[in-house]
């Protein structure tokens, strides 16, 4: 016990950042946020050691718990919202047939009875008309759903 009472009477202001830049690698490998707020706490007991607590070890750890305990309960409300939030520009990140609805498209073959091909990018894609009409080559249509590799198209 009085080797830890040793260690922390001595610890230099920088030996906070180290442990707050451990906790982020641990958070950054997590990804939860669960160590997001002891790391914030850690940087800010090892600024606040530079000069206002000087070498008071205990109030360090008490403002570190502190910290952490606040931070821990009040912060997600705030922060988990905003993570989640910047996800929902890709909703359709691992759905690539909501990714064409809406697209538009040229016929590569002409349509037979409400059927053909069109062309998206560089590749040749089964399609079928919403509508049941025939398309003639190059002309230009709209994605309106996918059913597995099939796209749904309509005139645009």
């Amino acid at each position: 016990m009085a080797s830890l009472i040793e260690f922390f009477s001595t610890m230099p202001f920088w030996y906070w950042w180290v442990f707050a830049a451990g906790l982020l690698v641990i958070e950054l490998l997590t990804g939860s946020t669960y160590f997001l707020w002891p790391a914030l706490s850690a940087a800010l007991v090892g600024f606040f050691s530079v000069w206002p607590l000087g070498d008071a070890w205990q109030m360090q750890l008490f403002i570190f718990a502190a910290f952490t305990v606040a931070l821990s309960a009040f912060a997600p409300r705030y922060v988990k919202p905003w993570l989640n939030n910047s996800q929902a520009d890709h909703f359709t990140l691992n759905e690539r047939g909501a990714q064409k609805i809406g697209r538009r498209v040229s016929v590569d073959e002409n349509f037979e009875r409400g059927a053909g091909k069109v062309r998206m990018g560089d590749t040749l894609w089964l399609a079928e008309s919403e509508t049941g009409e025939d398309f003639i080559a190059g002309a230009e249509v709209e994605v309106t759903r996918t059913e597995g590799t099939k796209l749904y198209v309509k005139a645009v």
